[in-house]
């Protein structure tokens, strides 16, 4: 005995979906910026007479994903030979669940380079 089951409804798909590639969200700003209009920085421009605070955002900026830059942090306490995995509000998170706060950061090197 067979029975027959009834059609399932879909609706047709006529127009390309990819906003997901051009736009991002960032939570701390609130901001929506088109990907169009954010310039990436290279690396290559940091050096070591710059704050530690225009270090995080050089490497925010790259053109390289932020988790994959290895770096060696330096605090008065320790030394963190780890990668970046973001920043909330005033301190950095690496990959290891460590919370750097900004103010104890000494310096940022970038393993990558020495």
């Amino acid at each position: 005995m067979k029975k027959e089951l009834p059609q399932i409804f879909k609706n047709k798909i006529d127009a390309s979906h990819n906003h997901n590639k051009k736009v991002y969200y960032t939570s701390e700003n609130q901001n929506i910026i088109s990907s169009n209009n954010v310039r990436t920085t290279s690396l290559s421009e940091f050096n070591d007479s710059m704050s530690v605070e225009d270090k995080i955002k050089r490497l925010f900026k790259s053109s390289r994903y932020i988790f994959n830059i290895q770096v060696l942090i330096k605090t008065d306490k320790k030394d963190y030979d780890t990668k970046i995995a973001g920043k909330i509000k005033n301190s950095l998170v690496t990959v290891d669940n460590d919370i750097i706060p900004i103010v104890e950061i000494n310096d940022i090197i970038i393993k990558d380079r020495i």
